[in-house]
């Protein structure tokens, strides 16, 4: 199954939204890009510090990060990164991932306009099937007017309606929330995705913590493992929020 945070345009690191803050790339021994992932510069770095070697997604080994230029003040250091092949072009993928990750817009609008008939031609001037550097600025114009304004996060408070928090954050609808949907949705609930080092600590507390949640072994916590009166996770979280804000 596809992560979570690239449906969402979100670092897979912290899951803050990558629109939000400067991104990087991971680079391998050779300098390569190990993938065409894109993550939040400042919980990347955090996750080398860490010592945290191998790509989130891939799994593949990782000896850096590098800052993606800004595309308005170095547009051919920004063209030059994201040409994950180093072809001189960009695939209609690259482009639509990669605009994903530097513009605040509306996600479900941009793929709908990039799915349409005729959305590519109007760009692609030369019908070579790519986007190349001079074809790059009238299409960054056009995505930032046309589909511009991420929409707000609307969490349900799981103070209130548990069952609501726990549907809003299972996606797939699966009746179970598995680890990442869970750090996730801790993360954002708590509002921590801006901050590198509670994101690790985050992440290493679910990793030591989950099988008191996860009774069955089943490698997710379902609805009935969830509201478990005093010792679910709702309960968890809940007295977690009591004790951030006292």
């Amino acid at each position: 199954m596809e992560s979570v945070a690239l449906q969402h345009a979100e670092c897979p690191i912290c899951f803050e939204p990558l629109c939000r803050g400067e991104i990087g790339v991971f680079l391998d021994a050779t300098g390569q890009r190990v993938s065409k992932h894109f993550y939040n510069l400042a919980a990347a770095r955090e996750m080398l510090a860490n010592g945290i070697i191998t790509c989130p997604l891939t799994r593949r080994p990782i000896h850096s990060v590098q800052k993606v230029p800004d595309i308005r003040s170095d547009p051919d250091g920004w063209f030059g990164t994201v040409d994950f092949d180093g072809n001189g072009k960009l695939s209609h993928a690259e482009v639509v991932e990669s605009l994903k990750a530097i513009l605040p817009v509306d996600l479900d609008a941009f793929d709908r306009a990039a799915s349409a008939p005729g959305w590519w031609e109007q760009f692609d001037r030369d019908g070579s099937g790519f986007i190349e550097r001079h074809e790059l600025p009238q299409l960054v114009e056009h995505v930032t007017k046309v589909v511009a304004g991420r929409r707000d996060e609307r969490i349900p408070d799981i103070r209130t309606d548990r069952n609501a928090w726990f549907d809003y954050w299972d996606e797939d609808s699966s009746r179970a929330l598995d680890k990442e949907e869970v750090v996730r949705a801790l993360l954002k609930t708590l509002q921590l995705t801006s901050d590198p080092a509670r994101v690790a600590q985050m992440r290493s507390t679910i990793d030591a913590i989950w099988c008191l949640f996860d009774e069955d072994g089943s490698g997710t916590v379902d609805r009935q493992e969830f509201l478990k009166a005093g010792e679910g996770l709702a309960d968890t979280i809940i007295a977690t929020i009591g004790e951030q804000r006292s």
